[in-house]
């Protein structure tokens, strides 16, 4: 049997079923007439604050590191020689999600919730060790490609066929820049290739694939 309290008295908490011995109050008004106030049946399964917090952390923490690594990933891609989108700003959104996540967790630890069991500590913990270091190599990615000058020193790809792409030295690379002229013609004689620097500058480039 399950409390089936009358439209016209006040709603109960969340949950809540009559204690043994528990009579309505005197101040409510008659129920309408035929009215059960117990009918067959378990009682209605609510939604509580604890769970609806749970349920929020959870899913925040989760689109969290989906959003992250897809902008950390993106981030990592679009500043390889090939280039592409730098969304970045999916690792911000990334993290707002997760102080929300870390919010609703502890609200829901406040509305009487338990500690999360230990293998889904674990599965957060790895998820956030995680996200932190691709989004470490992204961020390192990112200052490198964005760092990069047509100078002496730095490194080009001829993946492209005839287009020379300014690229990280650290990564695949099939020319360096050993010299600035001011003329093609005053390369060196070791120099197989030149790209245009600052200015009215040439960079000599010699073979140096890595």
């Amino acid at each position: 049997m399950r409390y089936n309290p009358p439209p016209n008295w006040p709603s109960p908490p969340q949950g809540w079923e009559p204690p043994p011995g528990w009579t309505p109050d005197p101040s409510w008004p008659e129920p309408p007439p035929g009215w059960p106030l117990w009918v067959d049946g378990e009682p209605v399964a609510t939604t509580t604050d604890a769970d609806r917090y749970r349920k929020h952390a959870v899913r925040s923490f989760l689109i969290g590191v989906a959003v992250f690594l897809g902008g950390a990933i993106s981030t990592i891609v679009a500043s390889g020689k090939n280039g592409g989108i730098i969304w970045w700003g999916g690792m911000l959104f990334g993290v707002v999600l997760f102080v929300r996540a870390f919010t609703s967790y502890r609200d829901y630890r406040k509305a009487g919730g338990e500690r999360l069991a230990p293998p889904l500590t674990a599965v957060a913990a790895l998820g956030l060790v995680g996200c932190l270091a691709v989004g470490g190599f992204a961020v390192t990615k990112l200052v490198e490609a964005e760092s990069l000058s047509p100078t002496a020193g730095s490194c080009w790809d001829g993946a492209d066929g005839d287009q020379l792409a300014l690229v990280p030295c650290s990564s695949g690379h099939d020319f360096k820049a050993t010299q600035v002229v001011k003329d093609e013609n005053d390369c060196p004689a070791d120099a197989v290739a030149w790209v245009e620097g600052d200015g009215s500058d040439r960079l000599c480039l010699v073979e140096d694939g890595a």
